[in-house]
């Protein structure tokens, strides 16, 4: 049985070293509804997180601090990084964080943000930061060749920031030469340099149509460090055939009313579905399908279909899969290739039917996997639900104890062929698993319930020496 240190601020809340273990991963809690923040108070729920490949993490957190201006905290380890009704923003002057809307981070330690700060009128009233440095503030004329002169932004819906301190933003602006009064954007921030990607009104590669909108939640655009988007983008025209689009910068992936890879199906829906791409360019879409209901569902991973509503999940019995959870979150690849997904399936026990899986490795299950001794109650799937870092060794993932304790948990991903936990995959979990040869056991890597020859298969690719 593995251990959990548990780190930064919570050391003190949560005493010593807990036992959390599950499928060979070590699960920490990191911040639990209730735990005490120092000066603040105590932590109500859970709202956004990330994590990169050094295992440092956001958290932002509301708490039950009496002024309901100021209740509201982003944490790192080192505890309370930014707090709501406070300053620590370099512009403009005076100014304080009202609230907290995208939070990511990268490989740096730096964190891209879209916050709405105070005090200020309406119309400048929220800011684009790389770190706590203002990039482009509400009102700010763009200064991008790409729009009209005197452009001016009114708001920003979401924000990605990428290892060379790049960020895109998808934002509202009002362009001149554009009819209506709120115009959508998606924009690369790079120092003084603004890059317009895709704008409402352009007519995209391959379309006749032009663009009237763009996805604006959270996991409906990506940004990766060589500078590629992949995003989607809603045409004008027909609005229940074709009209939604995914792109990988100028290359269509997926649209509406064309072939999926399953044979006589075509996509029927790719809106309000999550997407992801990694730093070699792969990508990850949730995308419903035309035809049976049973089986419309399905991620696809590079143009192939990865998982499918109906197909069996990756556990043991003989169960089907029934959905990947709300459709606005996530579904992530890294850069070694593994997806981090959500999947829900028929067991007859609804206690126990939910996970979280990183391709066919059972990370978290609901109703067996325990934290300190507490059963998962409930694994969340919606827009802030889990995330991988790009190297894949770290997932931070939102779930509820039994008990209705709301948490943001992390594990430091042990691949599932290293059976003994050494960071090698190498002769003794070869030996490890011939000698559950036939039977049940930890190397049943493909948990179909039997150690043999697929597993055996799994561990030589996985192999490190």
């Amino acid at each position: 049985m593995r251990h959990c240190k548990l780190p930064g601020i919570l050391a003190a809340t949560l005493g010593a070293a807990t036992s959390c273990v599950f499928a060979g991963q070590q699960v920490t809690p990191i911040v639990l509804e209730g735990d005490s923040i120092a000066g603040v108070g105590a932590v109500n729920f859970i709202n956004n997180i990330a994590v990169n490949n050094d295992g440092h993490w956001f958290v932002e957190v509301d708490t039950d601090f009496s002024n309901t201006d100021e209740d509201v905290v982003l944490l790192d380890p080192n505890g309370v990084f930014l707090r709501e009704g406070f300053g620590g923003l370099s512009a403009p002057p005076g100014v304080i964080i009202d609230s907290f809307d995208s939070v990511t981070l990268n490989d740096l330690g730096i964190g891209g943000f879209n916050h709405f700060i105070d005090p200020l009128p309406g119309d400048q009233d929220s800011g684009v930061y790389l770190g706590t440095t203002l990039a482009i503030q509400e009102s700010d004329i763009s200064t991008s060749p790409d729009f009209s002169a005197g452009t001016v932004y009114t708001g920003f819906l979401d924000v990605k920031i990428n290892d060379n301190n790049d960020l895109l933003v998808v934002a509202s602006v009002d362009d001149p030469a554009i009819s209506s009064t709120t115009d959508r954007a998606l924009v690369i921030v790079s120092g003084a340099t603004e890059t317009v990607i895709a704008k409402e009104g352009d007519v995209p590669p391959g379309q006749t149509e032009a663009v009237t909108d763009f996805g604006t939640g959270p996991h409906q655009s990506a940004f990766n460090d060589m500078g590629d988007v992949f995003y989607f983008v809603d045409l004008g025209g027909a609005t229940s055939t074709d009209d939604g689009v995914l792109y990988l910068n100028s290359t269509i992936i997926a649209q509406e009313g064309s072939p999926s890879p399953v044979a006589g199906r075509n996509y029927e829906f790719l809106s309000s579905r999550g997407i992801g791409l990694n730093n070699n360019g792969s990508t990850v879409f949730k995308a419903n399908l035309t035809g049976d209901s049973a089986d419309d569902e399905v991620i696809i991973v590079d143009g192939a279909v990865f998982k499918r509503e109906g197909e069996a999940p990756p556990v043991p019995g003989s169960f089907a899969l029934t959905s990947f959870g709300t459709g606005s979150g996530p579904v992530h690849i890294s850069d070694n290739g593994r997806v981090l997904w959500y999947g829900d399936w028929d067991d007859p026990n609804a206690d126990v039917d939910t996970g979280l899986f990183l391709d066919d490795q059972l990370l978290v299950q609901e109703g067996v996997t325990t934290v300190g001794g507490v059963v998962v109650d409930a694994i969340s799937s919606g827009a802030d639900a889990f995330f991988i870092s790009d190297n894949g060794e770290w997932v931070i993932f939102e779930a509820t104890l039994v008990g209705g304790v709301d948490g943001a948990f992390l594990i430091n991903v042990q691949n599932p062929a290293d059976l003994d936990g050494d960071g090698d995959v190498d002769g003794a979990d070869l030996a490890a698993l011939l000698s559950q040869w036939g039977g049940p056991g930890t190397a049943d890597l493909n948990g179909d319930g039997v150690v043999n020859g697929a597993d055996l298969a799994q561990l030589l690719a996985a192999w490190t020496g």
